[in-house]
Parts: C-alpha cells; sequence; structure tokens
C-alpha cells in the first residue's frame, strides 16, 4: 500500500510542478513576432526598425564606443521624420556623451574598460517614415564659380577617396560635361558597371571580422578601381572620389541596414541623393535622383574623409560579432541598464500607438513600451496583449509601472533632447495564482484520500 501511495504521490508532485515551471522568466522572442505590428497610416506607413551592435574586445583594454544616432533628415530629395524610440547600452558602461558634428549627427559616445572576451552592445529602436519626396528630372546645371564653404570639403581628397590621384582624375574626365547633372549621371551609371563583392558582405555580418579599425576591412577607391568588385559602402567612396576630382561636391549617407549610397551638391538646389549600386543589367531609372521611401538614414558623412556610423578608439583588437537582429537570443533586456528615448508627441502617438512603441522583447507575450510628452508632461505606456497602463513620469526619482506580472523601474533624467533612464529592470513580480492551490491542496487531499480508501479495504477483510 505505501508503494501506491508513493506513485500517486510522485504523480501529482510532477503535475504541480509542470504547472510552476510553466512560470518562465521574460526573456526574448523570435523576431517575426516582434515585427508583426502595423502602423494606423497603411498608405505611407512608419517602419520600425531595429540597430543592433555587439561587439567582444579581443584584448584586455579601455574604449569608446562612438555611434550615429538617426535623426530627421531633409535634402532636394526627401524630408525623412525619425524616432530614436529606444537606445539600449549594455549595463557595462561606465558612462556616456551625446554630441553633434558639423552636418548635423549625434553621436552617442559610451565608455568601457573591458578585459579580453567581454562583450558590449547597443540595441536601439528606430520608427521612421518618409514624409515628401521629390523624384522631379533635374535640369541642366552649370559648374559654379565658387562654392560655399561648407560646402568645399566635400571636394577634397581624404581616407579612403583619393580624389587627386591621377588615375581617378583620369576616369573623372572622361565622364565630365559642363552641365552638373549629367556629370554625375556619367559617373553613376560608370561605377554601376561593376561586380557585386558579396563575399565582403557576407563577411561583414558573419560575426567572424576581427579588426582593430571598422574603416580598414572596406576597400578605398583605388582598390575598387583595381579589383573591379565592390559593395555599396566602397561603391559609393570610388564614386564621390571621381565626382569629387570632376568638381562636384559629394559624400556618403549610411542608413540603418548598413545601405549606402552618396549625395551630391548642386548650386539652388543643395544636397541630391544617388544610387551607387544596383543589380547588373538593371536599367539605370531612378538612380538620380535616388527614392528614399523605406530607407532611414543613420549617418551623412561630416567630412573629407570616409566615415562609418560607428567605430571605437583607441584602435584595440575587437571582434564584430553581430551587426543585425536575426539572433534574438543574443539580447537580454536587463544585461541593459541605460536607455535614451527620445518622447514622442502624445497627440501622434494617440493616433499611432504601433509606430511609436517599443519592445521590451519578453515570452510568453511581447510587451511593448513608450515614451510621451505632452507640455511638460511625461508618461510611460507598456502594452500587453490588449492590456495597457500608463503612468506620469517623475524626473529624478525612481519610477515604477506593472503591467500583468511584469514589472519595469527606471530613474529619468533628461539630456539634450533624449530622456535617460538609468537602472532600468525587467523583471516578473509575484501574484496571486489559483494554480499554486493545485500542490499545496491537491497532494494532501490525494494521500489522505488514498490513506482512507486502504484502510475501509483493510477494515472490510
Amino acid at each position: 500500500m505505501r508503494k501506491e501511495i508513493l506513485s500517486i504521490t510522485l504523480v501529482l508532485f510532477l503535475f504541480s510542478s509542470s504547472i510552476l515551471l510553466g512560470r518562465d522568466d521574460y526573456r526574448l522572442v523570435s523576431s517575426e513576432v516582434i515585427f508583426d505590428r502595423h502602423t494606423a497610416d497603411q498608405v505611407n506607413p512608419r517602419v520600425t526598425v531595429p540597430m543592433y551592435l555587439r561587439l567582444q574586445a579581443l584584448e584586455e583594454t579601455n574604449v569608446s564606443l562612438w555611434e550615429s544616432i538617426p535623426q530627421n533628415f531633409t535634402d532636394h530629395v526627401a524630408t525623412v521624420d525619425s524616432n530614436v524610440l529606444a537606445l539600449f547600452i549594455s549595463s557595462n558602461s561606465l558612462g556616456f556623451n551625446l554630441s553633434k558634428d558639423s552636418v548635423g549627427n549625434l553621436w552617442v559616445a559610451a565608455n568601457y574598460s573591458l578585459n579580453a572576451g567581454e562583450y558590449i552592445s547597443t540595441l536601439a529602436w528606430v520608427s521612421s517614415r518618409t514624409t515628401t519626396e521629390n523624384l522631379s528630372s533635374l535640369e541642366f546645371t552649370m559648374f559654379p564659380a565658387s562654392y560655399p564653404d561648407d560646402v568645399k570639403v566635400f571636394l577634397e581628397a581624404g581616407r579612403k577617396m583619393p580624389a587627386n590621384n591621377e588615375t581617378i582624375q583620369q576616369i573623372a574626365a572622361n565622364h565630365l560635361n559642363e552641365n552638373m547633372t549629367q556629370t554625375v549621371e556619367n559617373i553613376v551609371a560608370f561605377v554601376n558597371t561593376q561586380g557585386y563583392d558579396r563575399e565582403k558582405s557576407r563577411l561583414l555580418l558573419s560575426g567572424t571580422l576581427n579588426t582593430t579599425d571598422i574603416l580598414d576591412f572596406f576597400k578605398d577607391a583605388l582598390q575598387v578601381y583595381e579589383t573591379n568588385s565592390s559593395m555599396c559602402l566602397e561603391r559609393s567612396w570610388y564614386a564621390a572620389a571621381i565626382l569629387r576630382a570632376a568638381g562636384v561636391p559629394t559624400r556618403t549617407v549610411t542608413d540603418v541596414r548598413l545601405k549606402t549610397w552618396i549625395q551630391v551638391w548642386l548650386p539652388n538646389i543643395g544636397w541630391v541623393d544617388a544610387e551607387t549600386l544596383c543589380a547588373p543589367g538593371a536599367p539605370h531609372v531612378g538612380m538620380f535622383p535616388k527614392s528614399l521611401l523605406f530607407h532611414v538614414p543613420w549617418m551623412i558623412e561630416n567630412s573629407s574623409d570616409a566615415r562609418f556610423p560607428f567605430g571605437w578608439v583607441p584602435h584595440a583588437m575587437m571582434r564584430v560579432a553581430n551587426l543585425t537582429f536575426d539572433d534574438v537570443a543574443t539580447f537580454k533586456v536587463n544585461e541593459y541598464k541605460t536607455v535614451l528615448t527620445q518622447p514622442v508627441d502624445a497627440l501622434e502617438f494617440e493616433k499611432d500607438p504601433n509606430g511609436f512603441s517599443f519592445p521590451i522583447v519578453v515570452e510568453p507575450q511581447v510587451v511593448y513600451a513608450a515614451v510621451t510628452e505632452s507640455g511638460s508632461e511625461l508618461k510611460f505606456f507598456l502594452t500587453k496583449a490588449g492590456e495597457n497602463a500608463s503612468k506620469a513620469i517623475v524626473l529624478g526619482e525612481p519610477n515604477s509601472l506593472g503591467i500583468g506580472d511584469l514589472a519595469v523601474s527606471f530613474t529619468p533624467t533628461r539630456q539634450v533632447d533624449f530622456l535617460v533612464l538609468q537602472d532600468f529592470v525587467v523583471q516578473t513580480v509575484w501574484r496571486f495564482d489559483l494554480r499554486l492551490l493545485a500542490p499545496i491542496v491537491g497532494i494532501p487531499v490525494a494521500i489522505v484520500a488514498v490513506w482512507l480508501y486502504w484502510n475501509r479495504r483493510r477494515q472490510s477483510r
């Protein structure tokens, strides 16, 4: 009889344990679930994209990681409205600074003291929409007698773009026309006769790239010419070097998907976007001006030298572990204690909450957060499976908000146009669950019932 009682008790224990163990800690779910959200405007929707950067130190070092933060973008072709919903900075950061450069790029510099093998990372959620676009044909444009001071720098030779090289200058001369617009079209068509370097692109995203300087990984304009193959960033530098040699001020633009193209400056028009990488054999329609629909500009080149949207100083040996958010399991929200967010206008958020919410990527259900601003009032929102919670934010003090069995806490401060959420923590909180009664009540009742059953059988014999 004792063996039978023990067996039944064990079955009940395993059953009740399975109920308890079903209450998983909050962690990442698949990106398909996260991205399966739609904004209110289906004709011209907001695009919410992640920007994930993860580096591994291969030696002991103290470094500053510099990364550009997407901002609103305007030129002759388009106006792109961008909001940084959240920028997570890994918790091993010793601090950070924000600064703007001469062309308006906003940079965050985070400082780290690292041992070999340690990781640093950031994850940004950016909401963006192209609000206006002008793709009308460009008229005949004469080369000007002089250029504005802030434009002249983009005629100079620089790192990766040797505009003063004889070979580059000869190529420029071969495609020069008295019409600046035609000169741009000629050179864009010329560089697009190259082959596409798929292996270079694969290696960049493979997680195996080890380097002390990310720019060293890419070819310069002469190497592109000699190998006759390139990826979009290298081809943009190649086109820029030739155009500068031809007298057309040129700089590059990189978007959050690491797609790069060029901007050329034309008198009385300003900066105009041009495509420098198209499929072999494809018609060159729509290359100049280039459409920016669904593009989220990340960084505009800010000097005569080539620039990448992120880098680190000093030049310690690092492994570029992740540049995409495909492997969501690599991100754990509580490894990021600092979150920068640009508060969204409360009325805009009310019209399109999906377009301005970022995931605090958890399971079994994804929870989204948002920060809004109305005058001096700031509010923090949480959304989970149709359930909503919100609370006014108090600056300089610990804040917390719960939804279901999830609690989010942080201490907010202001810096530039951002709200900085320090000590950002996402955790589960205990709340009474009737399922907990199963092991507490069920097992003793079952034991008593079995004991009574066998006791009655014994007495009846």
